[in-house]
């Protein structure tokens, strides 16, 4: 088989800080290629951002696409007019857009993977012209797709009463620990990233991954508990600001034991986590949520949400909270410290968890929803 891979409608997704579309393609390219029945994946990049997570491998073949505006708008644009002449002449057979949305006049196989359906449940996350394109276009792209695949059942299970799909073409298929994670778990864990033990978050700030009722939580267990530890922060601006959070910390009592990083390098993220003594991730919505896998799979004492994909993701191996109470996170992560059985099992949990999301078996699911599409009656 031979796929063309649109590595462009990630958009400011795909960089060197924190983001999932890296983790998502050096992954899953890397397994796609490694199997017999793929004869090819052409990719079409950025140009800025290259070979950023992209495998070097014979059956990957990149295409930078030159023509590509760096401006959001201008690359919308050009994912709906200069992009599906591009993939039809690379003579792939299949079209596999990885972003939630897929160029409307390719009349070809095509697969969509969504990615996210955040702008429909926090509106307030995206501009105003932003949104109106999603709304627009990611329903048409779904319906008109010949396969979608989610991410997540819980997602799979939105998407098909959301937009009204044909169960029959919708695939689950889940993601897997990030191939820097992998590595970085057999090797010897990083100290903690402070002279005192830490409770780390590893997410770009939206107003939805819940940064200011974290804050609020751990500022109740440090007066309640008198614990030693800091709350770390790893992630850039969007909807939120590093400085708001700094103020929410300050307010709290605790701006003196709350670090915020900013944006962080990818290859950092192993050490933040395998240093943590826990891993806080209480964000509102998830589709999927990698950095649930990333904590489990260095055995880390998770605490995240009991809502959205979250418990699915987790699977057992977590302490489970109500993300919108900050009593109920404060509990969480007194337990998450003070509990040492839990702690343990929990820790004993995680990996065996993690290990059961490959990107093998990603490579498996996708490679089932392009024969799908390809195998469709014109």
């Amino acid at each position: 088989m031979q796929i063309a891979v649109d590595a462009i409608s990630a958009g400011a997704g795909l960089g060197p800080s924190i983001g999932g579309m890296v983790v998502y393609f050096d992954g899953l390219l890397s397994a796609m290629a490694r199997r017999d029945d793929v004869d090819r994946l052409v990719v079409f990049v950025q140009p800025w951002t290259g070979e950023l997570g992209m495998p070097s491998h014979p059956k990957v073949e990149l295409i930078r696409c030159r023509g590509l505006p760096r401006q959001r708008y201008g690359r919308v644009l050009y994912e709906q007019t200069a992009f599906p002449l591009a993939v039809t002449r690379s003579h792939a057979g299949v079209l596999f857009s990885t972003c939630n949305t897929r160029p409307l006049l390719f009349r070809k196989p095509n697969v969509v993977v969504l990615q996210s359906i955040q702008h429909l449940f926090f509106p307030s996350a995206f501009s105003a012209v932003r949104r109106s394109y999603l709304n627009a276009v990611v329903p048409r792209s779904l319906r008109t797709a010949d396969a979608v695949i989610a991410v997540s059942e819980w997602e799979r299970n939105e998407a098909i009463r959301i937009f009204g799909l044909d169960p029959k073409r919708v695939f689950t298929v889940y993601h897997a620990v990030s191939n820097a994670v992998r590595r970085h778990v057999s090797s010897t864990p990083a100290a903690s990233v402070a002279g005192r033990p830490t409770i780390v978050m590893v997410s770009t700030l939206y107003e939805f991954k819940n940064h200011k009722r974290l804050i609020q939580a751990f500022a109740q267990v440090v007066r309640r508990h008198g614990i030693e530890h800091e709350l770390v922060l790893a992630g850039g601006s969007a909807d939120v600001t590093v400085d708001e959070l700094s103020a929410v910390a300050k307010r709290s009592g605790v701006g003196d034991r709350v670090r915020l990083l900013g944006a962080v390098p990818h290859e950092r993220v192993p050490e933040l986590i395998a240093g943590a003594d826990v891993v806080a991730y209480p964000s509102l919505f998830e589709t999927f949520g990698l950095p649930i896998l990333e904590a489990l799979s260095y055995g880390a004492v998770l605490v995240t949400s009991n809502t959205t994909s979250m418990p699915e993701v987790a699977g057992g191996a977590a302490l489970l909270v109500e993300p919108t109470d900050v009593e109920g996170i404060a509990n969480g992560l007194a337990t998450a410290i003070l509990d040492h059985g839990l702690r343990s099992r929990l820790k004993a949990a995680g990996p065996h968890r993690a290990s059961e999301f490959t990107w093998d078996r990603c490579a498996e699911g996708t490679l089932a929803a392009l024969k799908f599409a390809v195998e469709q009656p014109l």
